[in-house]
């Protein structure tokens, strides 16, 4: 093993995968270490509370936020999944513990677990208006990840 390189990654989940591999093919010497026998990240789904049975992806559930342009620019063979649970938020009300499940493949268990939080059905409508809000505005920012910022009074247009 060499004892100097240009740049030193710490942690193989996701980011640091691809910062290895972008700095690698610019012709930079790069070192990759992880703590783990296994890369990290969103590459795994893990069991993180040991009383549900909600397999999510270690807090970095954010998957989504894997750009197909890296994929297509490192010419990744890689088919990003979709998970059928979408978050599972752990909580303790009246002494006992349970979850707020939310699902990507069924509304009505989403729908269940919020009553069984809030005992309304009003909440889980209001949360999805949020994530409409939220989705419009990924919409408009979503493609500026990989590029300069953007500028502030451009990015208030796209909202006007």
């Amino acid at each position: 093993m060499k004892s100097k390189y240009d740049v030193v990654i710490l942690g193989a989940g996701h980011n640091g995968l691809v910062a290895a591999t972008y700095l690698a093919r610019a012709g930079l010497s790069v070192l990759l270490l992880e703590k783990n026998d296994y890369i990290g990240g969103a590459t795994t789904s893990q069991k993180v509370f040991a009383d549900y049975d909600a397999r999510l992806s270690r807090y970095s559930y954010l998957v989504s936020l894997f750009p197909e342009k890296i994929i297509r620019e490192l010419g990744l063979n890689l088919k990003l999944r979709r998970r059928a649970t979408a978050s599972f938020t752990p909580y303790v009300m009246d002494g006992q513990h349970n979850g707020l499940l939310l699902s990507n493949v069924s509304e009505e268990t989403s729908q269940q677990s919020m009553f069984e939080l809030t005992g309304n059905h009003t909440e889980y409508e209001q949360m999805k208006k949020f994530y409409n809000l939220s989705r419009v505005f990924a919409e408009h920012v979503w493609d500026t990840m990989l590029e300069p910022l953007v500028a502030k009074e451009d990015f208030r247009r796209w909202f006007d």
